[in-house]
């Protein structure tokens, strides 16, 4: 099994933004001060006039060099991680990196601060400084120790980037998954509304030309608005009455004065978003099944908003349902279709129900969050 590792600009340190560093850049300033108090605190109980300057110079130097040299430790850190597979070959690695970054950050201190003491006319920085050589190994113990600190700060910064990163990749994966299903899910929608659409047309001319014809008119206008939203998964519930009028108007072309329908729609409830050409196959079932059993069908289509959720229901004068709602969505492609997407629009958030009337009929109901565009309420 290969092991991938994160490059430095994968896991966002060496491109890492300025307001970042200026965030670094006040957290060294802190600790510089810090020191320089404990340095400062230091002196005046060992020396009579104490003197600030020294300890602001030694501290600050020593800190900022640090910061100065973080870029490239980041670098070599995140580009070698120590990995369970690998740690016996890169710790003596990381080990030298270390002696390395101590040896550099001494040298570059007794430069830094012996150009600083005769600029600022200090006296002799080699003098205050002591013996080079042990003033290498004291500082090393200092610097083997921020080594380490800041390899387990850059390591566990490393796991929540990258845990962000595979929570962004699993968000749009399934965002991608959704999408793809409710396009498969349209696709199958589609033919299958034409089949029946068509079929009745066809059904129609045989026996008046004139009422196929406007029929056809109709449904053109449909596919038209239909094609006009093509990609969208949701729009405004005026947008979904407005597809389900054409519909209905060619229903209504067919069997005339026999179909009533109505809408009982607030004027609040316009602007919710909804599944888009969802209401079609629950009143074609409407339809047919109401039809089947009187020589008039009567469909009410009404909505309403309660506690922050849209509440729709289509209603029939039929003989009512006579089997489970499993088996209405196994058997039946249009039920099934909305109530898959429906699910998969909104998981658990969502209830649909069919139910009987006492006078006859039945009543298909669903609920959703309100949203109103694209925000929920």
């Amino acid at each position: 099994m290969k092991t991938t590792e994160t490059s430095p600009s994968e896991s966002g340190f060496w491109e890492t933004p300025h307001k970042k560093w200026g965030v670094l850049f006040a957290f060294f300033t802190l600790i510089g001060i810090i020191n320089m108090g404990v340095a400062y605190t230091d002196e005046l109980a060992n020396s009579e006039k104490p003197q600030l300057i020294y300890p602001f110079v030694n501290e600050f130097s020593g800190v900022y060099l640090v910061l100065l040299l973080l870029p490239i430790l980041i670098w070599f850190m995140v580009r070698y991680p120590l990995q369970r597979h690998n740690w016996w070959r890169r710790l003596p690695l990381h080990l030298l990196a270390s002696v390395i970054f101590g040896f550099t950050h001494t040298t570059l201190m007794y430069l830094i601060r012996t150009i600083i003491y005769n600029w600022l006319d200090l006296g002799s920085y080699a003098e205050h400084y002591g013996v080079l050589k042990f003033r290498y190994l004291m500082e090393y113990q200092k610097q083997f120790a921020s080594y380490w600190l800041i390899y387990g700060s850059v390591s566990v910064i490393s796991i929540i980037i990258e845990n962000q990163r595979q929570r962004v990749q699993t968000a749009k994966l399934e965002e991608q998954l959704t999408r793809t299903r409710l396009q498969a899910l349209q696709m199958q929608l589609n033919p299958h509304f034409l089949f029946n659409t068509l079929n009745m047309i066809s059904s129609t001319m045989y026996e008046n030309v004139e009422t196929a014809d406007k029929m056809i008119a109709n449904l053109s206008d449909l596919l038209r608005d239909t094609l006009r939203s093509v990609g969208k998964k949701m729009h405004p519930l005026r947008n979904e009455l407005d597809l389900l009028g054409r519909y209905v108007d060619i229903m209504k072309a067919r069997f005339e004065s026999r179909l009533q329908v109505v809408f009982d729609i607030p004027g609040n409830c316009y602007s919710a978003n909804v599944p888009r050409f969802f209401l079609q196959p629950l009143v074609e079932n409407a339809i047919h099944h109401a039809m089947s059993d009187n020589k008039t069908a009567q469909i009410t289509i009404a909505a309403n908003i309660s506690n922050h959720r849209l509440r729709l229901t289509v209603q029939d004068n039929g003989r009512g349902i006579t089997a489970p709602l499993a088996i209405l969505t196994q058997n039946g492609v249009g039920l099934r279709n909305t109530v898959e997407r429906l699910e998969t629009l909104f998981g658990e958030e969502q209830q649909f129900s069919i139910e009987n009337l006492p006078e006859g009929g039945c009543t298909v109901t669903i609920e959703i969050p309100f949203q109103k565009n694209g925000i929920s309420h």
